[in-house]
């Protein structure tokens, strides 16, 4: 032991320690860098995107699709084509007035109390929140891609919370399991996590577990054949 010690004196550290001590101090430099894109750089969401010349250089931007309830009334026939099978075209107002027919599962109701019995006290938590809840999806159409974005709140075991945008934008491609959203960019906050294609896939998962998606469009989403993006509108085609 002691002639480790006066080797390592004299030699300093091995090229072992040297290169785990470097990789230790990347990781700790790339969380500390995803951490501050996360919590400390917010998307800035807009009313319109900027001029070219404006564009300040590191900052993400977020404009949300349109919302029009004359526009988006379609969308229910639309759905009854898909269901059967069928082609339709889809604007981004029919895609946001879906969306909207999303939502969190209620809470189940008590149970009627007995005549004269004392009202039992609502059920505890049997865990912590959730690391990330998300809000209902809203989806623009840009040129041939198909941007989706929604507001999710991530917890930190419940010691701190915080409302950060989640950013994809990407197309439609065939994989085994059928037709899937394949994003080119993918932002968490201002955090690309496109560049970390594991993380892309966790918090794809959180945020799939997080919306509440009725049983008929999971089936109508198996039945797709084919779909594309482009003249301002998503062609969809199922299978009957």
């Amino acid at each position: 032991m002691a002639d480790k010690k006066i080797e390592k004196a004299l030699y300093g550290p091995s090229t072992v320690e040297v290169a785990l001590g470097a990789l230790l101090g990347f990781l700790v430099g790339v969380v500390a860098a995803c951490l501050f894109l996360v919590f400390l750089k917010p998307v800035q969401q807009v009313k319109e995107m900027p001029k070219a010349d404006k564009i300040v250089p590191g900052v993400v931007y977020y404009l949300p699709g349109a919302e029009n309830s004359t526009k988006g009334r379609n969308w229910t026939s639309k759905q009854k084509v898909l269901a059967a099978g069928g082609e339709v075209l889809l604007l981004e107002e029919e895609l946001n007035a879906w969306s909207a027919t999303l939502g969190t599962p209620a809470a189940p109701a008590p149970a009627p109390a007995k005549p004269g019995a004392k009202p039992a006290a609502p059920a505890a938590s049997a865990s912590s929140p959730a690391f990330l809840t998300a809000s209902a999806p809203n989806f623009r159409i840009v040129g041939d891609k198909l941007q989706i974005g929604l507001k999710c709140t991530l917890n930190v075991y419940g010691l701190f919370s915080q409302e950060v945008i989640v950013l994809a934008v990407g197309d439609f491609a065939k994989g085994g399991d059928g037709m899937t959203f394949k994003p080119d960019s993918f932002y968490l906050g201002s955090c690309p996590l496109h560049k970390l294609p594991a993380a892309t896939a966790l918090i794809v998962a959180r945020i799939l577990a997080a919306q509440k998606i009725p049983d008929e469009t999971h089936s109508m989403w198996a039945k797709i054949t084919s779909a594309s993006i482009g003249g301002g509108q998503v062609k969809i085609v199922t299978a009957p």
